[in-house]
């Protein structure tokens, strides 16, 4: 159940993050063509505020309304520019219209003429034509009007919104590029893990053979008459069988951690959590008794009832007593409490060890993390202890945390969810 919703979460994830990606695609294109079309419209107005200014400024010329009046009665053509472009008065009128398009900060080349109303007289260029009738009033109800045509135009809006545009495009590459990357990152990640795993499976696998056949040979030796009688050969059997059994915990924890990485359930069955954690602490009684410490085991409440592997919680239990052994300068004195409430069960493990650093609580559940020990040298292991607790932990569904001060000791609080029914 655990890698399914993990498996889901993961798709989940990456569906939610390409459906962003492509939603943040959409609003960049939709933003950049909004910015154009109000850069357009706030262009047009400007333009009609222009042409306005131009016409009423023509109207205080009297030279040149004049000559525009005598060229339209004249009849001769529907424009003005066909007869009057080479004319003095027709300059002055282009000099007119600039400086009135300068006012509004309008710099673009520029066409215009003065046509009658309603008829197709096309400009030099084609393209959108502004038209101010107003000179009408102004040409005796003449019924001729102002155009303009800017030829740039297209090229000024798109001026106006390029770094907009080119910097949303940069963004979205960014953001596209560095999602490619992560993706690919993360599969070279997981092929590596997978590598590693596997590597891990089979050393230990291969170790297996060699360590029960070493346990075997070293029992018939040990069960020799000669052995038996000899005092130092006793000693070297006896060692041997220390260092086996030190060996095989060894490989179960790396055997243990490869299988919790692989994110498979273990058989997952109920067990009392209370009768199991006096089991394991029993089982760490010589040690404790050697370093003069003691371990204390207190319930309170009566469901201890727990849902997991019972091998992964007693190795995870284990792992958690005997760094409160190991790294402690005085006598261990292990303190575990579990209260059972309603729905869940909260299981504490307190020593009076050596503790850890505020920078090294973020790193301790990390694989391969060993925490520095100072004066404490006769430490083993491959900083895999915290990493197989959390992960078990984890697997069953509950939570962790650590409350720690320098010199007076660790808590290590864990609470899973009691199953119902």
């Amino acid at each position: 159940m655990i890698v399914m919703k993990r498996k889901n979460f993961k798709l989940i994830l990456l569906i939610l993050t390409i459906t962003s990606l492509i939603l943040l695609i959409g609003i960049q294109i939709s933003w950049v063509l909004k910015s154009a079309r109000m850069q357009e419209a706030q262009f047009n107005h400007t333009i009609t505020l222009a042409m306005n200014r131009i016409v009423d400024n023509l109207s205080h010329n009297q030279a040149i309304c004049k000559e525009m009046n005598n060229c339209l009665r004249a009849g001769k053509s529907h424009s003005c520019f066909l007869l009057m472009r080479n004319r003095m008065e027709w300059a002055d009128l282009d000099t007119l219209i600039r400086n009135d398009l300068k006012y509004y900060n309008i710099n673009l080349d520029y066409e215009f003429d003065i046509v009658e109303k309603g008829m197709d007289v096309a400009l030099t260029s084609g393209g959108e034509i502004y038209v101010n009738d107003n000179l009408e009033k102004v040409l005796e109800q003449s019924g001729y009007e102002l155009r303009l045509r800017f030829p740039e135009k297209s090229e000024f809006i798109k001026a106006q919104i390029g770094y907009i545009f080119i910097s949303s495009i940069a963004l979205l590459l960014l953001v596209s590029v560095s999602f490619i990357l992560i993706f690919k990152f993360y599969k070279r990640e997981r092929k590596l893990t997978g590598n590693i795993i596997d590597f891990i499976n089979n050393m230990t696998h291969e170790f297996k053979t060699p360590l029960t056949n070493i346990a075997l040979a070293n029992g018939m030796i040990s069960r020799n008459e000669i052995v038996e009688k000899d005092e130092k050969l006793a000693s070297y059997t006896k060692v041997i069988k220390n260092e086996h059994q030190r060996l095989k915990e060894k490989v179960e924890v790396l055997l243990k951690a490869a299988i919790s990485e692989t994110e498979q359930p273990l058989n997952p069955e109920l067990f009392d959590a209370a009768a199991e954690i006096r089991n394991v602490a029993d089982t760490f009684s010589v040690q404790i008794n050697k370093k003069k410490g003691s371990i204390v085991v207190n319930t309170s409440g009566n469901n201890f009832t727990l849902s997991g592997n019972i091998e992964m919680f007693q190795i995870a239990i284990g792992n958690l007593i005997d760094n409160a052994i190991r790294y402690n300068k005085n006598a261990p004195i292990i303190t575990i409490s579990l209260e059972s409430g309603k729905d869940s069960l909260v299981i504490r493990i307190t020593d009076n060890g050596i503790g850890i650093s505020k920078e090294n609580l973020t790193q301790i559940y990390e694989k391969f993390y060993r925490i520095p020990t100072g004066d404490i040298h006769d430490t083993e292991g491959f900083g895999l202890g915290l990493y197989f607790v959390k992960n078990t932990v984890l697997q069953m569904h509950g939570k962790i945390r650590v409350l720690s001060h320098i010199d007076k000791g660790t808590t290590f609080t864990m609470e899973f969810p009691i199953p119902k029914g």
